[in-house]
């Protein structure tokens, strides 16, 4: 019995034999999360998201049909990721109620706004360019290797890999470069750092900050001139005028009134800032290249992408989620 307990004990050290062995069950909070969490956990996860692409649009009711549908997943959970901060807050918060409420369990959050420079050094909670998401997806491997010391490797394994993904996968051509860096846009502040730092377009300015929609709405009616210019000297004639679907989707139409009312050539287009807010647009990657291609298309416009597809309303977000039972990710 001794040297079975031996030989049993040698097999472990080794990484033969691993008692128990089950993957780690991850409840998300949003479709970002969830993607990268995927990716970094590989098949040693299972991960869920509860908030629907158009969360911030959606009701207290709806979040709280989605938390029932999936109880049970929810009660067992090993791991809760979140954000941290606005964008995630009221998710985290219905969730830890659910938990209390239906299983007197209480929940441990592992927030990626709670994570060190010193634990991380380019920690962040933004994703929105390949750049930031190399912070954000060390980010968030540093927390499930916390969570998760056993398989700890197997997630830096996996970021290492995500991180060559991130590389290959954002490259823009030299014809790309080209196109975007020639087309002017106005655009809503959360979008400038994907369409400056990424896509290197020329914004001419962004709403509410540092610019409010109605001083910028003035400017162009005082100085429409000089907004002609920028439009006639650009690569496709006209100036873009770029909405964020999660802040609301509307918030620039005062600016593209404006553009119009004085003559200037313009176009209005919104971007996604999440999965699963259009239809084949399953990671990040998918909706970073839907944005890309939205802006192409307007230099190419007898090429429309196949990405390019109206983006997910809440209500079609609201049933699409519910009718699956929320999306489990497998890898």
């Amino acid at each position: 019995m001794k040297k079975l307990v031996v030989f049993l004990t040698l097999l472990l050290a080794l990484g033969l034999l691993v008692p128990g062995v089950s993957a780690v069950n991850i409840v998300t909070t949003m479709p970002n999360l969830w993607d990268v969490a995927g990716e970094i956990g590989g098949d040693s996860v299972i991960v869920m998201y509860v908030a629907p692409p158009a969360a911030v649009h959606v009701s207290s009711d709806t979040i709280d049909a989605l938390l029932q549908q999936n109880s049970e997943f929810i009660r067992t959970a090993d791991i809760f990721l979140g954000q941290g901060g606005s964008m995630d807050g009221t998710v985290i918060t219905k969730v830890t109620e659910f938990r209390k409420k239906n299983f007197d369990e209480d929940t441990d959050w592992l927030l990626l706004s709670n994570v060190s420079k010193d634990a991380v050094p380019n920690v962040t909670v933004a994703y929105d360019n390949p750049k930031v998401l190399q912070g954000y997806s060390e980010t968030i491997t540093y927390l499930l290797s916390t969570a998760d010391s056993l398989n700890a490797s197997v997630y830096q394994k996996n970021l290492n890999t995500y991180l060559k993904k991130i590389s290959e996968e954002t490259k823009l051509s030299a014809d790309e470069q080209d196109i975007l860096s020639n087309i002017p846009i106005i655009c809503h502040f959360r979008i400038k750092n994907q369409a400056v730092n990424w896509l290197g377009m020329d914004c001419i300015n962004s709403y509410p900050d540092p610019t409010t929609a109605k001083d910028l709405i003035d400017d162009i009616h005082q100085n429409p001139n000089k907004y002609k210019s920028i439009a006639a000297n650009s690569s496709i004639g006209k100036i873009v005028v770029i909405e964020n679907i999660v802040a609301g989707s509307d918030m620039g139409i005062g600016v593209h009134e404006a553009l119009k009312d004085t003559g200037v050539p313009c176009e209005r287009i919104i971007f996604l800032n999440l999965p699963k807010s259009a239809e084949n647009v399953d990671t990040i990657f998918d909706y970073y290249a839907y944005n890309k291609n939205l802006i192409l298309s307007l230099a190419s416009p007898s090429e429309t992408p196949t990405t390019t597809q109206s983006p997910v309303g809440p209500g079609l977000a609201f049933v699409g989620i519910l009718g699956a039972a929320l999306l489990l990710r497998r890898n």
